[in-house]
């Protein structure tokens, strides 16, 4: 689906009340979409056309949030829901992720997927490639001793559950 970011367009400075601009989306080369939008004070409109050439002309609600050092934090509304949201998918209409059923992509994993999509997370801390085929020998520069053996002690903890789950899977007995 396509994602329209609010924190994406308030570091290009899009939100400026009075703009008038087209957004786009690409899928490797191709083109997968784009819509125009007119923002104001307290809103922003979303113009564009459909798969199947309906029209949409949308107003999305902008709402502020006062920082705890100054400044403030701009959310979207949903335009069905009111819900004070950063993203906003594309489909039919630009809706959040809730009135949409999208579930975070974690929402999904197994149990093994989860052990290893943490293991690489901390392969990643000490700049080790990802997988469990690559051992983890080498302490990056500038890390602590003790903070380089708590976390290679943890990645073995998490890689040895993984084999585990894989064995118990695949019905091999240890």
């Amino acid at each position: 689906m396509l994602r329209l970011d609010v924190r994406q367009l308030h570091r290009r400075d899009c939100l400026r009340p009075g703009l008038a601009f087209s957004w786009s989306w690409s899928w490797g080369d191709e083109p997968a979409g784009s819509i125009s939008i007119f923002t104001s004070t307290d809103s922003i409109r979303l113009m564009y056309g459909t798969k199947d050439g309906e029209q949409v002309d949308e107003l999305v609600g902008l709402d502020l949030t006062p920082c705890h050092f100054g400044g403030a934090r701009t959310w979207f509304l949903c335009p069905r829901c009111a819900r004070r949201v950063g993203v906003l998918f594309g489909g039919r209409r630009f809706w959040c992720r809730h009135c949409h059923g999208i579930a975070y992509a974690v929402e999904n994993e197994d149990a093994m997927s989860r052990l290893l999509r943490r293991s690489n997370k901390l392969r990643e801390r000490v700049k080790v490639r990802a997988g469990t085929a690559y051992p983890v020998t080498f302490k990056p520069k500038g890390m602590h001793q003790r903070t380089f053996d708590r976390i290679r002690w943890q990645i073995q903890k998490l890689e040895s559950a993984f084999w585990m789950a894989a064995a118990e899977r695949f019905n091999i007995t240890v």
